[in-house]
C-alpha cells in the first residue's frame, strides 16, 4: 500500500472545504491564501511510494528558475545563469549528475556539462528515463536512456549530457520535445526533424519505419513553427499562423481530426480561431488528450476523456474533435499544460488550475478524486509542468 501524505498544503495555508455548485467548475478554495515561494512539487515522482496530494516546496535550486520540464520519471530545472538541476530517479543515469542506479534524490542535484556549455531552454516533455537541453550555441544535448534512438544515436544509458552531433541539428536547434522513446527538433533553417521509434507514425515523415538518424517531418505549411509538442506516440507543430498540426498515435482521438486512425503526416485540427498556446499529453497506450488557448480566449480540447481530463462536465468517454473546456466564469487562462491524463492551467492572476485523473494526488487539491472541469490547486505560479503523475510548478 502506498502512503500518502495528506497533511495540506505546506506552510500555513490548508485546502477549505470543496464547493461544488451545479452546472459551473469545482472549486478547491484555501481557507489561508494562495502559497507564496519559488518551486513546488506533488503527485508521485519516480513512480516512488510516497504520494503527494498537495504541493510541496522544493529547495536546494540556487538562483532563479526560468523553466522547469521533465521525464516520467524526473523533473529538471533551468536557472536563469544556464545551469540545470534534477530531482527523482537516477535510474539509467537520467539525473545526468553521473551516477546511476536505483536511488532517488529528493533534494535537487546538478546536471554535469562540460565547462563552458550555458543552457537555453529545455525541451518539454522529454522521452522516458531521459533528459534533454539546448545551449545558446543551439546544440542539443542528452542524457539518460535516450532508448530506441530518441537522441539520434545509438548510445544509451548517458550518465552525463553528451551533445546530439547528427548533422542535420549541430548547432541550428532552437526547439524539441520528447516522450516514450521519440522526439522532435525545430531548427532556425526551418526544418523539423525526428528520431526514435515510429510504430504509429510519430516521426511524421510518411512512414511507419524507426530511425536513429533525423528524419524530416512533411507536410507541414511554409510556416514558421512557434512550438513542438510530444506525447505517448504522437507528435504536433503550432504554426506562426496559428494552426495546429499532429500526427501518429489516435486510439482516443488524439489527433482531433475526426477519427480514430492513425497518421504519418501531420493533419490539421480544425479549431474556431487561431491558437495561442497548445500542450500535448497522454503517457500510456490508453490515455492521450491535448488542450489548446485560443486567440479569442476560449479554451478547446480533444482526445482521451476517461477520467474528465477534457474539462467538460463529463468522463467516461473520447472526443475526437474539439470540445470546450468549462473555464470557470470570470476567469481567464494565459497557459496550460497537458500531463499522463492531467490537464493545467495558470490563469492570469497566476492562479493554478487542475482536472482530470487524480489517482496519485497529481491534481493537488487533497484528494484523490478526479475532477471532470477545472478545480484550484490554491498556489500562484508562473508555469506548470507535468507528465504520468508527476507535477512540477515554480514562481518567479
Amino acid at each position: 500500500m502506498r502512503r500518502r501524505w495528506i497533511t495540506g498544503l505546506v506552510g500555513t495555508a490548508s485546502l477549505g472545504t470543496l464547493m461544488v455548485g451545479l452546472g459551473g467548475p469545482t472549486v478547491a478554495a484555501s481557507a489561508a491564501g494562495p502559497l507564496t515561494g519559488n518551486l513546488y512539487s506533488w503527485g508521485t515522482f519516480s513512480l516512488k511510494a510516497t504520494v503527494s496530494e498537495t504541493p510541496q516546496i522544493v529547495t536546494g535550486v540556487p538562483g532563479t528558475i526560468v523553466q522547469i520540464s521533465g521525464s516520467d520519471r524526473d523533473m529538471y530545472a533551468l536557472t536563469s545563469t544556464g545551469t540545470v538541476w534534477a530531482w527523482g530517479g537516477e535510474a539509467q543515469g537520467a539525473l545526468g549528475n553521473g551516477t546511476s542506479g536505483s536511488g532517488y534524490e529528493t533534494t535537487p542535484v546538478q546536471v554535469q556539462f562540460p565547462a563552458g556549455v550555458s543552457i537555453a531552454s529545455l525541451p518539454s516533455p522529454m522521452p522516458q528515463k531521459t533528459g534533454m537541453a539546448i545551449d545558446t550555441n543551439g546544440n542539443a544535448w542528452g542524457w539518460g536512456a535516450a532508448g530506441s534512438g530518441d537522441l539520434c544515436s545509438t548510445a544509451v544509458n548517458k550518465k552525463v549530457p553528451q551533445m546530439i552531433t547528427a548533422p542535420q541539428l549541430k548547432g541550428v536547434v532552437t526547439l524539441a520535445s520528447g516522450q516514450n522513446n521519440h522526439a522532435i527538433y525545430y531548427t532556425s533553417t526551418g526544418q523539423l526533424y525526428a528520431c526514435g521509434d515510429n510504430n504509429a507514425g510519430q516521426l511524421g515523415n510518411g512512414t511507419f519505419t524507426s530511425s536513429i538518424s533525423p528524419v524530416q517531418v512533411i507536410g507541414l505549411p511554409a510556416e514558421k513553427v512557434t512550438s513542438v509538442q510530444t506525447s505517448w506516440e504522437d507528435s504536433g507543430a503550432l504554426m506562426a499562423d496559428g494552426t495546429y498540426w499532429d500526427w501518429g498515435y489516435n486510439k482516443a482521438g488524439e489527433l482531433g481530426d475526426g477519427s480514430t486512425s492513425v497518421s504519418d503526416v501531420p493533419v490539421q485540427v480544425s479549431l474556431p480561431a487561431a491558437v495561442d498556446a497548445v500542450s500535448q499529453g497522454g503517457s500510456l497506450s490508453n490515455n492521450g488528450q491535448t488542450v489548446a488557448i485560443l486567440s479569442n480566449s476560449s479554451v478547446y480540447a480533444w482526445g482521451d476523456d476517461a477520467d474528465g481530463q477534457l474539462g467538460i462536465g463529463s468522463s467516461g468517454h473520447h472526443d475526437t474533435l474539439p470540445v470546450a473546456v468549462r473555464v470557470p466564469a470570470g476567469t481567464t487562462f494565459v497557459s496550460v499544460n497537458s500531463g499522463g491524463a492531467s490537464e493545467y492551467a495558470i490563469d492570469s492572476t497566476g492562479n493554478v488550475w487542475a482536472w482530470g485523473q487524480n489517482n496519485e494526488g497529481q491534481l493537488g487539491i487533497g484528494s484523490t478524486a478526479n475532477q471532470s472541469s477545472p478545480v484550484s490547486v490554491g498556489i500562484n505560479a508562473s508555469q506548470v509542468f507535468s507528465i504520468a503523475y508527476d507535477v512540477a510548478a515554480f514562481s518567479l
